[in-house]
């Protein structure tokens, strides 16, 4: 097949071969701004009650060990939301449950900002981590969908930046917001930006083109989203739209066939343990900064730098694993984020030093697990690349709710910063050995070698 031809009468379209042998063009970036800005608005609501912690705490008289308990509600939720709707999105489709799932946590953030108790923020957490944990991987997976498979893991990853820069600008604008407003605002406006984003992504989001395939029966519905990726091409009214063979059977269970039960496994003890430390963060850092004599407004701020360090660390760390192994280059992040969120209970309240080191725990944590998604997002074929990552993060995801709970009780022990951050150190530990089996494996998955079917 070849670039701006006509393809010849009777001749199967391999849409996997087509998207492979695409250049970047202005609808694949499309496609990337747009799952990004749903992962965006993601990330500001995942985040949003970790910064605004503080504030709840003190405004309800929730203690740790009960604000620990709704910090692992909207976990839970998350858990069920990414397992539950990533095989929903491989056989029904990605976009429907994207845009589904940004509506429903839309709904549970406006009603978040009406709570009054413990039990109450619980409930309305898990139900928004359901809408929450849905977006991350089929938003993910439609990105890799799309993109040529020598761009792919960088391209996915800058789509998962999305969620990082969600996650980072939320600390700033929560800040901002808490020094004329409530907590309550917060979720206010959580609720508001994915509605407005809506319907952009209800017009222009498409469905991935191998999934309709695989479903058959959307001839229609894939010639006009070739025509959109593909404006100077043409295909006869008898050509056969074909991708990879679809492999029948449950779909967690074909994550274990054929051999690839050797990543799977350590993939996701990998995430857990980087999703353990890195919900931590997200749910306590600010708590213990202020803790540690840091005012409120600096406390915030320091936080997000959790985010952008993760940024900057998956931009450097994505490059090395296209040269190097990139579980080697993930275990020696993982040795290095340890070390990172050690130093920041050792840097106590002075805030230049907790900046240093909090964005260098974002840099190795984040930046490490920022690119961890877009590897999975790789490991997979496309029959099953959305329930790869969704359980890959589900699993993880499961450190959501742990990672939490193991804060709210060391703070209710009235553990010092220094030990609490210390004993969050250990699961960075657990990640690299992780990936330092990944890396022994001689298991490679090829899913573009499948037949097309």
């Amino acid at each position: 097949m070849h670039l701006g031809r006509a393809t010849p009468a009777g001749a199967p379209v391999n849409l996997t071969e087509l998207i492979d042998e695409q250049p970047i063009g202005s609808f694949q970036v499309w496609v990337l701004l747009l799952c990004a800005a749903a992962m965006f608005v993601d990330g500001f609501d995942t985040q949003a009650i970790g910064y605004v912690g503080p504030s709840l705490s003190a405004a309800l008289g929730i203690k740790p060990a009960a604000l620990g308990m709704v910090f692992a509600a909207g976990g839970m939720g998350a858990i069920l939301g990414t397992l539950g709707f990533a095989p929903v999105a491989d056989r029904f489709g990605r976009k429907p449950v994207i845009l589904g799932c940004v509506l429903l946590f839309a709904a549970c953030s406006f009603l978040t900002s009406f709570a009054n108790t413990a039990r109450e923020l619980m409930g309305m957490r898990f139900a928004t981590g359901l809408g929450l944990g849905g977006v991350v991987p089929n938003a993910l997976a439609l990105t890799a969908d799309f993109m040529p498979r020598r761009f792919r893991v960088t391209l996915v990853l800058l789509a998962w930046f999305g969620f990082s820069i969600g996650s980072g600008l939320g600390g700033p604008i929560t800040a901002h917001i808490l020094e004329s407003h409530s907590w309550r605002t917060v979720f206010i406006l959580g609720g508001v930006l994915p509605v407005c984003l809506a319907p952009l992504l209800w017009w222009s989001l498409p469905e991935s083109l191998q999934g309709l395939a695989q479903r058959g029966g959307h001839e229609p519905q894939i010639r006009a989203t070739l025509a959109r990726l593909r404006p100077h091409s043409s295909f006869p009214a008898d050509a056969k739209f074909v991708t990879l063979k679809k492999q029948k059977g449950f779909p967690v269970a074909l994550l274990f066939r054929e051999g690839r039960s050797r990543v799977t496994i350590p993939l996701w003890i990998m995430f857990f343990m980087a999703l353990l430390e890195l919900f931590f963060l997200n749910s306590w850092l600010p708590t213990i900064l202020l803790k540690a004599g840091i005012s409120q407004h600096q406390a915030i701020v320091v936080a997000s730098l959790l985010h952008f360090g993760g940024i900057v660390g998956g931009l450097a760390l994505a490059p090395l694993c296209d040269k190097f192994n990139p579980y080697f280059v993930l275990a020696i992040a993982y040795v290095f984020s340890g070390a990172c969120i050690a130093a920041i209970g050792i840097a106590g309240n002075a805030a230049m030093l907790a900046m240093a080191a909090t964005f260098f725990a974002g840099f190795f944590t984040f930046g490490a697990q920022n690119t961890a998604n877009a590897i999975a997002a790789t490991n997979y074929p496309t029959a099953m690349r959305s329930s790869g990552i969704g359980w890959a993060l589900g699993i993880g995801r499961i450190g959501q709710i742990v990672g939490p709970l193991i804060g709210g009780l060391l703070l209710s022990l009235h553990w010092g910063t220094h030990g609490i951050l210390y004993v969050i150190a250990v699961p960075s530990i657990i990640a690299a050995a992780a990936a330092f089996f990944l890396r022994a494996s001689s298991m490679q998955l090829r899913p573009e070698t499948e037949p097309a079917v």
